[in-house]
């Protein structure tokens, strides 16, 4: 993995280069790189990881905008800008089932406010988005993120 930092950018702009056995060491193609796949996800992770842990740059619930390009040799290019926008967040849950499991626990062990919580199931994807602006604790960030993709 090769990082280059742009300074240009006040909130940060990273590229990172990732190349062919890298990727295949993860078990991923350039061509495999979609956020249903388990692995890309993972990979995603630890960019952001070893951006925050070597060049102090983290998301604190901003907009990161990511884009990835395939190389020649194999491989691919993020593209990667830290904004200052604070973004919502975005929870899949594979089924119907799994998200009622998630409301339930939330419901029963937390004491959020799901009220301005937007719930919906657009076109077999079923899905919680959370404003930006409302607080969610570490405990109900934890059960999401169990029950979701």
């Amino acid at each position: 993995m090769k990082i280059k930092l742009i300074a240009s950018n006040p909130s940060g702009f990273a590229i990172v280069c990732i190349d062919r056995n890298e990727l295949e060491a993860m078990g991923l193609q350039h061509q495999s790189l979609t956020m249903q796949n388990r692995a890309t996800r993972l990979l995603l992770r630890t960019i952001f990881d070893v951006l925050y842990r070597f060049c102090g740059m983290k998301r604190s619930g901003n907009y990161v905008t990511v884009a990835c390009r395939p190389l020649r040799q194999g491989g691919c290019r993020f593209y990667l800008e830290f904004t200052r926008e604070p973004s919502g967040r975005l929870y899949e849950f594979a089924e119907a089932d799994d998200l009622l499991d998630a409301i339930g626990q939330l419901q029963k062990r937390t004491e959020c406010e799901m009220s301005e919580w937007q719930i919906d199931n657009s076109g077999g994807d079923y899905r919680i988005y959370i404003p930006a602006e409302k607080n969610i604790s570490k405990h109900a960030l934890a059960i999401l993120s169990e029950y979701s993709l």
